[in-house]
């Protein structure tokens, strides 16, 4: 099974472009280390604004349900960003 999700982002401390990558670089990057596929697909030119999409993939429908659990509370512990939309979708294959 996989798991889509995308995230419609709110970076209120990010003050320009330089720093809205950084912030997202941080994210990316944690999310990786999770095996989780991520990319920035929307709002690349607002400063405090930003869409990202990612998937990551597991063995039974119980197994993503809390790895995706895992993730939405990492998310909400990052300081930087707030989440004003969360978006998902369930692939069984």
């Amino acid at each position: 099974m996989f798991c889509a999700v995308r995230l419609e982002l709110e970076l209120p401390f990010s003050s320009s472009l330089k720093q809205k990558r950084q912030i997202l670089r941080s994210l990316k990057d944690r999310l990786r280390r999770r095996n989780v596929s991520v990319v920035e697909a929307g709002q690349q030119d607002a400063w405090q604004r930003a869409t990202v999409e990612f998937a990551f993939a597991a063995v039974d429908r119980f197994s993503l349900e809390e790895k995706r659990e895992e993730i939405r509370r990492s998310l909400l512990n990052y300081e930087e960003l707030s989440i004003s939309q969360w978006r998902e979708e369930f692939v069984k294959l």
